[in-house]
């Protein structure tokens, strides 16, 4: 079965083995997300080729979970998106939709992920070898929740020889979207995590969050028992969580 890492409205870069050197398609995609009520059936999102170029994408429709702390991918085959193939013209827009058989009730939220991959244009013979092409691939996260779920998060924080790890269990019905993630231990500077987004964790799953010490950089080193103040956003709303570090955990 494969798997991806993937994150939020994520765009990845992939080299395919092409005959010129050239930069990938130049999109603006609107949402970056979908958030979808279960009594809604169809949502739209608008994918604008801002380059000089026609541009033709591939989009896939894509069960996620995460098991074990680790992204799974499956074909999606209770949604749909429609169409799976498109090309849009220079300077235009073309808008897809993602969409349910029926607005079924949802017991807490569904998870999805929307992979939308640039198609490499033809080889022009004529200058093999002389360089790659960069193609766009765009990840982007769509629920389908009942407005009454919420995430439920418990945090623990360890250190080992590998770096500072932050896990949270979401015992919640809801997903939970974490950015900013810091701890500020009882004395010294705060530990951040990244300013930005640092990943979900779906309903009923665990993600860990790891930080490692770049170059000659050492990371503070933690008192195993002593509180720590987390701190993070889950969206607008604020995580405050006081956690005492735990003894080094066998991985």
């Amino acid at each position: 079965m494969r798997r991806y890492g993937l994150t939020a409205a994520t765009a990845l870069m992939f080299a395919v083995l092409a005959p010129d050197l050239a930069h990938a398609a130049s999109l603006r995609i609107s949402p970056i997300g979908v958030d979808m009520p279960s009594s809604d059936r169809a949502a739209a999102i608008t994918i604008a080729n801002t380059d000089a170029e026609p541009v033709s994408l591939q989009i896939r429709l894509y069960k996620w979970s995460q098991v074990d702390g680790e992204e799974k991918l499956d074909p999606a085959t209770d949604m749909f998106v429609s169409p799976p193939a498109i090309t849009v013209p220079a300077g235009k827009s073309y808008t897809i939709r993602v969409a349910r058989p029926t607005a079924s009730p949802v017991d807490g939220e569904l998870s999805y992920r929307l992979l939308i991959d640039e198609l490499p244009k033809p080889i022009d013979p004529r200058t093999v070898g002389q360089g790659v092409k960069m193609v766009l691939r765009t990840s982007m996260p769509i629920f389908i929740a009942d407005k009454k779920a919420i995430a439920t998060l418990a945090w623990s924080v360890w250190q080992d020889a590998e770096g500072l790890h932050a896990q949270v269990v979401n015992t919640g019905r809801r997903h939970a979207k974490i950015a900013g993630l810091s701890l500020q231990p009882a004395s010294g500077p705060a530990i951040s995590f990244g300013a930005g987004l640092n990943g979900y964790v779906l309903a009923g799953a665990i993600k860990r969050f790891d930080l490692k010490a770049e170059g000659n950089a050492r990371l503070p080193q933690l008192v195993t028992g002593s509180p720590v103040k987390l701190t993070a956003k889950n969206d607008a709303l604020d995580i405050l969580a006081t956690v005492p570090v735990a003894a080094r955990k066998d991985r």
